[in-house]
């Protein structure tokens, strides 16, 4: 006798698939100009094909009908096909996705940006679509469009669409329209944004709880002054999620500091329906620049979805409840003028029962038992939902049932043990209904197969005479572990789990899980061979019933001495563009950067932030009247860096001298945004006619920059929001940290490319204290060997030693420098002396690059402050 379960799972699955292909023949009964099925039953497989092949410059609907699967495609219906209409088989089972992010790094160099990275973008007047899920699965932590609409007169009804950050984006040129209709809209911060007039009526608009604490908006209207409506919401219904997550209706795009002009922002929800989820003040501003007199926010007859009205006491006093007279404004007659969509094919009928949708099905393990749950997209009393469990994707058993009682029922769980050690368990959820399509979901993973995780990759190491070399680090994590991960580096290299303790080929580092979990922890790596030569091989990872991973390292054991890389030049950019002729090397030549296409502030747009400051550096823009903005329709890059914009730094060895120059040093960020705000770093000895280098990696304000990050053209560094002042450091290395050597005369060029994906004014980049390391490579012929020493004394010391040096003549200086290339300290020694005293007591514990300066040269010495 087979398992009852398993059995009537099976059973019940055969009518459904019988089922779904009687409704899918009904629903092709009507004639369409093409059809889309992926098993090759109609005229193309994929909808961008379909799309492709629809006629040009149409005037009369062309129809596309897409038969149910899930089609992983990026999609464009291009303004040269208009009166183009999608009809999904069944809104559940149709579903269009893709998983670009606006970080999503581009072939030739920069990131995606926002707008680029839409699943499906419609570029097409009179576009429609009944019966499909548009979906964005890049996953939360930036920007990801499910569907970008830019165009005029573009309906939708029965569709969903799933993303997290900026799943719906509406926009166009001049007055563009949109139309919602019994559909469902997900997401978790501005997700339903831009500057049309939309129209959602009779929808459901679900915020989902945040995997942070705290408070999120549901919509950024960017509506341009002059339009009479930006979004309205009609009958629409804001169900509560499952967490602790706060939303507010509205938040008011390109209404802030620096943005010009500043947008009206626009949105009304009329006999809508909301949830605890909404916060009581309702609505926000963005920031403190935010003109309030400007937006219209605004509501009539809010309720709960009990019935009663929603208390407005607590609502921001700016925003306002409607009459009975207002809402005459918002009727879609009105905002359209002679468009109606109602009179789209498909759009005219009565609304019919909602379909059966299951959304955001996941899975949560906890110590014993593992919590799977879901949201319907449209609720029902008496839709039954089945859980199922496999072992294997094949045989499923059923675990869980549930009913839901009404038709206001959004959110749904069962709890489930975890799967045994060593095994994983996948779930799904049938949901059914008599008399519907029922729908059938994928799959969620929960697993107690103990896995290890490396993050991060390391650089070539260079050994030299007296210690082991530089330590570089990345991270390893693990879960579902029985027992300790073992990391084992092969022959001349230590690891280390705290800096202090290091462990090597013959005695594995161990780190300890707590309840079968490994946090990611932080493993440093040197080399520390016993005789000069070459090192490669792997680290090794293992753990019991954990597949091995490994970590690639290379390096060089040599007897030579390290030299000693010391400031060379140093462009403050706190005053002037100038270098500093103080801490300038006498082995390098004066020098001013240039801008190409690039303008300082014009200190008015942001008052705070002008063209130099101590605070923010140098800040620059695209636009010559220095308002900061740096996107495409201003002339710029927008978030991609372009070639053609650039600040351009040289330094050139000086007459009789020749220098080695191994880093660059600067610190920088973007004021007010962090969209797409990138910098690329390119050097050339040849004024960029005959070479031209990537930096290839170096350390920022987190450690080691990521290979997907480190400052390449095609792999720019991400910069981030400084708008309290710049703080983030980056050092970056010059020919993997061996050094660009230059013979006297010669130039190194070093070109900055900044990026920035926001279209709104007062987005300056921000660079401040630029720095190129190094060291002298030959000596002025006339200085004795005896007058180049120097040394210093106590060393290591506690405040205060002596630095022992040639005679020195008339304003001969000592400088004392952090390793990241801040000067911290300058005495004046006395002429004629041999030694000046220095008082380091004010310095934090670390190393210091002491510097002694005369007309004649210049020499270091390291010293220790304990």
């Amino acid at each position: 006798m087979p398992n009852t379960s398993t059995y009537r799972y099976w059973l019940v699955t055969s009518w459904l698939l019988l089922l779904t292909t009687l409704f899918s023949a009904r629903a092709q009964t009507t004639t369409y100009n093409a059809v889309v099925a992926q098993d090759g039953s109609g005229n193309f497989r994929t909808v961008q094909a379909a799309i492709n092949a629809a006629p040009d410059n149409g005037t009369t609907l062309y129809t596309i009908f897409i038969k149910k699967g899930r089609y992983r495609e990026k999609i464009t219906v291009p303004a040269t096909k208009p009166f183009l209409q999608l009809v999904g088989e069944n809104v559940a089972n149709t579903v269009l996705t893709y998983n670009d992010g606006a970080s999503t790094p581009l072939p030739g160099g920069g990131t995606i940006g926002t707008q680029n990275s839409a699943s499906f973008t419609v570029n097409a007047n009179d576009f429609s679509a009944l019966n499909l899920t548009f979906e964005n699965s890049y996953g939360d932590g930036t920007q990801a469009v499910a569907v970008l609409v830019n165009a005029d007169r573009a309906a939708f009804r029965n569709c969903r669409f799933l993303g997290n950050q900026d799943t719906l984006y509406t926009k166009g040129n001049g007055t563009p329209r949109h139309y919602f209709r019994d559909c469902y809209v997900d997401g978790n911060v501005d997700f339903i944004f831009g500057s049309s007039i939309g129209v959602f009526e009779n929808c459901v608009v679900y915020a989902k709880s945040r995997t942070t604490a705290g408070s999120s908006f549901i919509t950024a209207a960017n509506t341009p002054a002059g339009q009479a409506a930006g979004y309205v919401f009609r009958k629409t219904r804001f169900p509560a999620n499952t967490g602790a997550t706060q939303y507010a209706l509205g938040r008011p795009w390109q209404n802030s500091t620096g943005s010009s002009p500043l947008a009206n922002n626009k949105t009304v929800l009329i006999n809508s329906r909301l949830s605890a989820s909404i916060r009581p003040e309702g609505w926000v501003t963005w920031d403190a620049g935010t003109d309030v007199s400007l937006i219209t926010y605004g509501e009539f007859r809010s309720r709960y979805f009990g019935g009663q009205l929603v208390p407005v006491a607590q609502r921001v006093a700016w925003s306002k409840q409607l009459a009975v007279a207002d809402t005459a404004a918002y009727l879609t007659s009105t905002l359209f003028g002679t468009w109606n969509p109602a009179a789209i094919a498909g759009f005219g009928t009565a609304t019919a029962p909602p379909d059966i949708a299951v959304a955001n099905l996941k899975a949560e393990k906890g110590a014993t038992t593992s919590t799977i749950s879901w949201n319907t997209s449209w609720p029902q009393a008496q839709i039954t939902y089945e859980l199922f469990r496999s072992v294997n994707r094949a045989a499923a058993t059923k675990v869980g049932e549930l009913t839901a009682a009404t038709d206001t029922t959004v959110n749904f769980q069962l709890t489930d043990a975890v799967p045994p050690s060593g095994s994983a368990y996948y779930y799904f959820v049938r949901a059914a209904k008599t008399g519907q399509t029922p729908h059938v979901t994928d799959s969620v993973l929960v697993s107690s197969v103990p896995a290890l995780t490396v993050t991060g990759s390391l650089g070539a190491f260079t050994q030299y005479a007296g210690g082991p070399s530089a330590a570089q680090s990345y991270t390893v994590a693990g879960e579902n572990l029985t027992a300790p991960v073992l990391i084992t580096p092969p022959a001349g290299y230590e690891v280390s789990a705290n800096g202090t303790t290091w462990s090597t080929s013959a005695n594995s580092l161990s780190l300890a899980p707590t309840a079968g979990v490994l946090a990611a922890t932080t493993v440093s790596v040197r080399l520390n061979a016993a005789a000069v030569g070459s090192y490669a091989g792997s680290i090794s990872h293992t753990s019991t019933g954990a597949v091995a991973v490994t970590a690639a390292v290379t390096g060089t054991a040599t007897n030579q001495q390290q030299v000693v890389s010391v400031v060379l030049q140093q462009w403050p950019l706190t005053v002037s563009a100038a270098d500093d002729a103080a801490v300038r090397s006498a082995a390098v030549t004066a020098s001013t950067p240039t801008l190409k296409r690039l303008f300082v502030s014009n200190g008015t747009t942001v008052a705070t932030v002008p063209a130099y400051s101590a605070a923010f550096g140098q800040a620059l823009g695209v636009t010559s009247n220095g308002d900061g903005s740096w996107g495409t329709a201003s002339g710029g890059p927008g978030g991609t860096p372009s070639r053609r914009f650039y600040e351009q730094f040289t330094v050139t060895a000086a007459a009789g001298q020749a220098v080695r120059l191994d880093s660059l040093l600067l610190t920088a960020g973007f004021y007010n945004t962090s969209s797409n705000t990138k910098l690329a770093v390119v050097y050339s000895r040849s004024n960029f006619t005959a070479d031209s280098t990537d930096v290839t990696g170096g350390t920022g304000p987190g450690g080691a920059l990521a290979a997907s990050a480190n400052g390449a053209f095609a792999t720019p560094i991400a910069l981030a929001n400084q708008i309290n002042g710049l703080t983030n450091r980056y050092r970056l290395a010059l020919n993997g940290g061996t050094g660009i050597n230059l013979t006297a005369g010669q130039t190194l060029t070093v070109r900055l490319y900044f990026s920035c994906g926001s279209s709104s004014p007062g987005r300056y980049a921000l660079l401040q204290n630029v720095v190129v390391k190094g060291n002298r490579t030959t000596t002025t012929g006339t200085l004795a060997a005896r007058q180049l020493a120097l040394a210093a004394f106590p060393n290591p010391t506690t405040g205060q030693l002596t630095l022992s040096h040639p005679a020195a003549p008339t304003g001969a200086t000592v400088s004392v420098f952090a390793f990241d290339g801040r000067l911290v300290a300058r005495f004046q020694s006395r002429p004629g002396t041999t030694a000046t005293p220095l008082n380091v007591a004010e310095l934090a514990a670390g190393h210091y690059l002491v510097r002694y300066a005369s007309g004649t040269g210049h020499r270091t010495a390291v010293i220790v402050k304990e």
